[in-house]
């Protein structure tokens, strides 16, 4: 699968919004991009201060905390992708967030998020998923139910919580008469436009994507990234390249 770097010939004029509550943690993040090479960057401390931002803003990505007031960080990509925010629908988007939670990890590959990076930073890391980020672009469509998936965590323990709802558009269900035509293939066998046989599931059984999705190359990113968090590596995919 070939990743599109075109970007890179204008990489140091990129724009770049960080959305966390903690100023450290922006100082920080600050300060690793201007050392990747980026000179436009935008600090918000919250997804409610980001929106107005943006209304006044342009930007090409965005990097945000989740456990934030007001506007948490995936009611913020919500808002995004459901074109309730003056940015684009398909603005590049990293999240910051531990990678046992789970829930966090659902609920922002439902919202076709861009990235995730883990605290505490490091340089090669952070170069590597905005590069991957920085290169995709999103497919969905606008009628794609975003607006499905459930972005409050409220009385929440995002810490083992293994249940996230899973958003799937309507068209994306295996027929019938196909349902029994799987191959098995592995993690990194996976194409744009295979359709999952069966659910792609953490350890601790948390689904990441439902049976019947059609992959995307922004979702088989993420499994690639989440790769460590995985029940398993090899999946039942219908189509693609080594049926059709």
């Amino acid at each position: 699968m070939s990743i599109d770097f075109s970007f890179l010939d204008t990489f140091e004029q990129k724009r770049i919004l960080i959305v966390d509550d903690d100023r450290f943690i922006r100082g920080v993040l600050d300060k690793l991009l201007r050392m990747i090479g980026f000179e436009s960057i935008t600090h918000a401390e919250d997804g409610d201060l980001a929106l107005e931002i943006m209304d006044e803003h342009a930007f090409d990505l965005m990097i945000t905390d989740v456990q934030m007031p007001k506007v948490n960080g995936l009611e913020l990509l919500k808002r995004v992708r459901c074109g309730e925010s003056a940015a684009s629908r398909s603005l590049n988007t990293i999240v910051v967030t531990a990678l046992e939670e789970e829930y966090v990890l659902a609920t922002a590959m439902s919202l076709d998020v861009n990235g995730f990076i883990q605290k505490p930073f490091t340089a090669p890391t952070l170069i590597k998923r905005l590069l991957v980020a920085m290169s995709e672009s999103s497919r969905e469509a606008p009628g794609f139910p975003y607006a499905e998936v459930k972005t409050d965590f409220s009385g929440l323990t995002l810490q083992g919580e293994t249940t996230a709802a899973v958003s799937m558009h309507d068209a994306q269900r295996i027929p019938r008469e196909r349902g029994d035509r799987f191959t098995v293939v592995s993690l990194f066998q996976l194409r744009p436009d295979m359709q999952l046989a069966e659910d792609i599931k953490t350890k601790n059984q948390t689904v990441l994507m439902p049976a019947g999705f059609t992959l995307t190359q922004t979702r088989i990113h993420r499994m690639w990234e989440l790769e460590g968090n995985l029940e398993k590596t090899s999946f039942k995919v219908v189509g693609g390249w080594t049926l059709d």
